[in-house]
């Protein structure tokens, strides 16, 4: 297809995925494989130009409404979503105060105010992207114009113009004169770029901002229930996949180029598993052993209890829980392909103490931009409230359920301090018995613990993305 016609792909697929129940990445791979007429290259443009104006949005939102100057939109449609930090018009892209997993309502109509909107975003990131000229931006602006008394009328050399006034000012935009304006230039929500910036410096905050902006690394863990480090690197540089080692994390490699899971080499097998290496740190920095009586409870998509289970080389107990039972099926269907024998039935009674806790809370996602892109214009600050009294509710509940000697760990793929350290302080000063356990020797990513021993992984200091975790114990363990 050409790039015209993919542009109104494009604008479908944002509309659908700002009123869908989905993650970014689940929205797209439903929207492209139902269209079955799509070749390979339509796929990457289309993902090309989707995932970066959700990585832009609020500063191709203001460059559009800069450029067009009221021309476009006269009139501010609130299913468009337009400009994205307008408070309004942010509501288009917030999760409810109950997560995605309590959506459920019906796509609105797409008025053809929602298409201009859309595929001027996108035909700003395709310009960006080097994709299309401004000159069949604008072709393919002038064709979903809508009629509409509200939209004047424009030529098409005008409207050429505007296009490329517009990328020109997208462009002013990533060049922040005064740091208030960083904000913007990274195309962050204002509230939410002052709590990345809390505890950081300026240059540190555009860093990691930076970073973010970027596609993540493809990262495999080399699963040591089925195989070793060395026969798992053998059987890649067989199949001509180019990848190098970790620098902390033995069983982490990282891939030259991003492939399919049907690529890798004894896939059927369960060699391999995706798995970024900050979340592998965490796995490892627990100091789980075999033996343990373990419980993730926050499992998600599974990728830490797997890792557990490869740590506790299969002998021990290991439970996981998660609200949402669907992920759990996936998991146990996971855990049977990667060999994994000490997880325990999903609706098995769970013992009254555990050895070790993996709290892997509910928290904003922030530390995996780089992934899920989507998240700066899926939260709010009511969002933020609620998720901090969840993480919370978690510590209170989970660390009762502690063995003598055991371990608490407390985890998110959170930036940002609010969920983090302020949280386990807030926990420690409610609970003055307990304390911080310093990570044991061997847990590698040694660069990235703090001196009060907590895991912090930054994006633009360690290559992966930002979590954070800290061991907890009553102290005089």
């Amino acid at each position: 297809m050409n790039a015209k016609a993919l542009l109104q792909l494009g604008a479908e697929l944002l509309f659908q995925f700002r009123h869908g129940n989905q993650a970014a990445d689940r929205a797209f791979a439903g929207y492209v494989a139902r269209r079955k007429f799509l070749g390979a290259t339509d796929k990457r443009f289309l993902a090309d130009v989707y995932y970066h104006t959700l990585r832009h949005l609020r500063r191709q939102d203001e460059a559009i409404l800069s450029a067009f100057s009221g021309t476009v939109l006269a009139q501010n449609r609130i299913t468009a979503g337009f400009p994205v930090t307008a408070p309004e018009m942010a509501v288009c892209w917030e999760w409810p105060a109950g997560g995605p997993a309590e959506v459920e309502r019906k796509s609105p109509r797409q008025y053809p105010e929602d298409r201009a909107v859309d595929t001027a975003r996108l035909g700003l990131s395709a310009i960006e992207r080097g994709l299309m000229p401004a000159v069949e931006a604008a072709d393919e602006l002038i064709r979903t114009w809508p009629r509409n008394p509200a939209f004047r009328p424009v030529q098409r050399d005008s409207l050429v113009r505007i296009v490329e006034r517009a990328a020109e000012v997208a462009a002013a935009y990533q060049r922040p004169k005064r740091v208030t304006e960083a904000d913007r230039a990274h195309s962050w929500p204002p509230w939410l770029w002052a709590m990345l910036t809390e505890g950081r410096t300026p240059e540190q905050a555009e860093a990691t901002a930076r970073a973010l902006a970027e596609q993540g690394p493809a990262t495999l863990r080399v699963n040591t229930l089925k195989t070793n480090v060395e026969e798992a690197c053998e059987a890649l540089r067989a199949a001509g996949i180019e990848f190098s080692a970790h620098e902390f994390l033995r069983e982490a490699l990282v891939l030259d180029r991003r492939v399919s899971r049907a690529q890798l080499p004894r896939n059927n097998e369960g060699w391999f598993e995706w798995q970024d290496a900050g979340s592998q740190a965490i796995s490892a920095l627990s100091g789980v052993r075999p033996g343990m009586k373990v419980l993730d409870a926050c499992a998600g998509g599974g990728g830490k209890t797997l890792h557990l289970a490869a740590l506790m080389r299969n002998e021990g107990e290991l439970y996981a829980l998660d609200a949402d039972e669907t992920r759990l099926e996936v998991l146990h269907r996971r855990a049977a392909r990667a060999g994994v024998t000490c997880l325990r039935p999903a609706r098995a009674e769970l013992p009254q103490r555990f050895d070790l806790i993996l709290l892997d809370v509910p928290c904003s996602g922030t530390g995996a931009l780089r992934r899920n892109p989507e998240v700066k214009w899926r939260l709010s600050v009511a969002r933020m409230e609620v998720l901090r009294r969840t993480q919370r509710e978690l510590l209170d509940k989970w660390g009762a359920r502690l063995a003598p000697g055991g371990v608490l760990l407390y985890a998110t793929c959170s930036l940002l301090g609010l969920e983090n350290e302020n949280q386990v302080e807030e926990f420690l000063e409610a609970h003055p018995s307990w304390r911080i356990l310093p990570p044991e020797e061997e847990s590698g990513f040694r660069s990235a613990v703090t001196e009060r021993g907590e895991l912090k992984t930054d994006p633009a200091l360690h290559g992966c993305d930002g979590f954070y975790a800290a061991r907890l114990a009553p102290a005089g363990v």
